[in-house]
């Protein structure tokens, strides 16, 4: 971390977005668990993306610390991250800091079409194995139906080195973007409950990801319906109420913000012990995200889990 600090500090970067954790009161051994659509770079550029964005703060160099430092800087147990294009300089850099990475690409990247990408994105997902061991892991396309998807997810088994018999399901995915295609993440949704009633029925399960989806969207309705739970719901005061945004930006003619990014988890066996805190608008900043204070269009979500047993 200090290395990436240093580095931060000869580029003059001003400090990323400042954010607190609000805690809650339960017991219990605790994992902490960061989502994180980190934006591809091969999607930064193209169809007048982020017009309100200094160039700067889209620059490759500037960006590749500056996800590093954000998600350093929470130390989590478990990082499950979308539109991932530099998994080979995560694998490396995240590794002097004890994590271990898994990755799948989407089947047909759109990043492989711009002229400066990375690689194709996928999803990944980091873990420390100093406090979790890895007993299996599964990564595969979606299904709408019949169909094979663009849309990929992994799914992890892991036991918690300090309690041996805990034993618990990560998975990290990213849905169909864009409005009009609701029944297909619809069906995207009903693959993963399919998937997770045959494969995850034994433990309890995380969910993290990009869904695409505000939360009255069937999707999600789906995923409630499923028995799992919006850690994110806990900020507010009936407990039943996603926060503000999880995503906002500036494109050509609007200005969108939006909630579409999730931690979910079956509260037979965790509970929200700690989130990190969604940033007011004056932090954000007028010109949105990404920014110079921060390399995504997506915050990061942060929940420390209290295991109940």
């Amino acid at each position: 971390m200090e290395m990436i600090t240093e580095k931060i500090k000869k580029l003059g970067l001003p400090p990323l977005i400042s954010r607190n954790f609000q805690q809650f009161s339960c017991d219990g051994p605790v994992i902490r668990v960061m989502q994180f659509n980190m934006l591809a770079q091969g999607l930064t550029s193209g169809d007048g993306n982020f017009i309100a964005c200094p160039p700067a703060a889209l620059q490759h160099d500037t960006r590749k610390l500056r996800i590093v430092e954000e998600i350093l800087r929470y130390s989590a147990t478990i990082v499950c991250l979308e539109e991932c294009d530099l998994f080979e300089y995560l694998t490396e850099t995240l590794a002097a800091c004890g994590y271990v990475g898994l990755f799948f690409p989407k089947p047909h990247s759109p990043c492989l079409e711009m002229p400066e990408n990375w690689g194709p994105d996928g999803c990944a997902l980091f873990y420390k194995p100093s406090v979790v061991t890895l007993r299996n892991s599964n990564s595969f396309p979606l299904k709408e139906g019949m169909n094979t998807a663009n849309q990929v997810m992994i799914m992890a088994v892991f036991n918690l080195n300090a309690d041996s018999d805990f034993v618990f399901n990560v998975g990290v995915t990213h849905l169909k973007s864009k409005k009009p295609y609701r029944e297909q993440r619809k069906l995207q949704g009903e693959f993963i409950r399919k998937y997770s009633l045959e494969n995850c029925q034994d433990y309890p399960l995380i969910i993290c990801g990009d869904f695409n989806a505000e939360p009255t969207e069937p999707v999600c309705e789906l995923m409630k319906s499923s028995g799992l739970t919006s850690a994110y719901t806990s900020l507010s005061p009936d407990k039943k109420t996603e926060p503000k945004f999880t995503t906002w930006k500036i494109r050509p003619g609007s200005e969108e913000c939006h909630v579409i990014d999730y931690i979910w988890y079956t509260a037979s066996g965790f509970k929200v012990k700690a989130l990190l805190d969604v940033p007011s608008e004056e932090e954000v900043g007028k010109d949105r995200l990404p920014s110079l204070r921060y390399p995504s269009d997506h915050i990061s979500l942060v929940c420390d889990f209290a295991i109940v047993k």
